[in-house]
């Protein structure tokens, strides 16, 4: 199950919020309890993000979350797709869904064009002063990327991204997961370029594929998406089971050179190392969560020779030690009562 770093649950819910709604009225029924957010390392599920996302959009009447000064009425991202869906390919279907999302007025010009690198994605707000962490402009921009990758039914390399703001610090490892590419802050704009694929690709869904994204909008567009025969997919599910499987090992059971799979996950923009480092991430909290294991039987489990190196490696994704970590309470997780699984 993929998860989510508190960071983005404190603040997604910050446009509501000035509008006047409550943190424990927007977090009814996701599962999830507003003192989660306050723990150190927490993670939530992303079926519970998206869960608060449509309780925000419910709550607003809003589907820009309450951050522009004009809102987006519901229905809107339904319409933008089904646009999309019309499209000669990828490209043109983002096109279509830009040009409507323009013509609503509501704050926010997206411009999508072919340059010499790929398929450009250009925001801009008429007024960021509302968006003060950039959240909705981050969520803005990967919502783009992966609609492009759900309408082709494949991953669609993300090539770069541009900021026209600093670094953040306060949440760049995260960050650097949802923005899978290279990296310039303090830029002029606010951009995205996908891989000239996404200029050419076909269009693979069908409208009762669509109707099924949109019942479930907007889990399905918060993970990259990947087809079935994903390498990305593939070595996920085989480190899942074995978390220290070597290269040559993941490759003998994907029946593909290590050459190739290294390229094919290059290309689906991720590693075998930042895939080990999520498996054994998520892992390691569900441990620290459910279980009376030791560090050390944690840190066997997950593949590591030493438990000072897990410890090390734990630190660096949470800023504490897992025994902090568990003495702390952020470990706490409600768990959802029906929760999806995930890639």
């Amino acid at each position: 199950m993929a998860t989510i770093d508190r960071y983005y649950f404190n603040v997604c819910t910050k446009g509501a919020e000035r509008r006047g709604r409550s943190l424990d009225a927007l977090v009814a029924g996701t599962g999830l309890s507003s003192t989660d957010f306050a723990h150190p390392g927490w993670r939530g599920p992303v079926e519970a993000m998206a869960l608060l996302v449509r309780n925000i959009w419910a709550a607003l009447d809003d589907e820009y979350m309450g951050y522009t000064a004009r809102r987006a009425a519901p229905g809107s991202f339904a319409f933008a797709c089904e646009l999309a869906l019309e499209g000669r390919d990828v490209a043109d279907g983002l096109r279509r869904a830009a040009r409507f999302y323009n013509l609503l007025d509501a704050g926010i010009v997206t411009d999508i064009h072919a340059a010499d690198a790929g398929l450009v994605v250009e925001v801009c707000f008429a007024e960021p002063d509302r968006d003060p962490d950039h959240y909705f402009s981050e969520f803005w921009m990967i919502i783009w990327h992966r609609l492009a990758c759900w309408l082709a039914g494949e991953t669609i390399s993300l090539l770069s991204a541009e900021f026209d703001y600093p670094r953040p610090g306060a949440y760049f490892e995260e960050f650097k997961y949802l923005f899978p590419c290279r990296h310039r802050f303090d830029a002029g704009a606010r951009r995205i370029v996908m891989d000239a694929h996404a200029l050419h690709a076909p269009i693979r869904r069908t409208p009762a594929e669509l109707e099924a994204m949109l019942a479930a909008a907007p889990l399905d567009i918060m993970t990259i998406p990947a087809s079935d025969v994903s390498a990305a997919r593939r070595v996920r599910q085989l480190l899942t089971r074995s978390p220290d499987l070597t290269l040559d090992e993941l490759a003998a059971e994907a029946r593909l050179s290590t050459h190739i799979l290294r390229r094919r996950l290059r290309a689906e923009g991720t590693s075998l190392a930042t895939l080990r480092e999520n498996v054994r991430r998520d892992r390691a909290t569900r441990l620290l969560t459910s279980s009376n294991a030791t560090v050390e039987a944690i840190a066997e489990a997950l593949g590591y020779a030493e438990a000072r190196s897990f410890t090390r490696a734990f630190r660096h994704w949470t800023g504490l030690s897992p025994s902090a970590w568990r003495a702390s309470g952020g470990a706490h997780q409600t768990p959802l009562a029906a929760p999806r699984r995930r890639v």
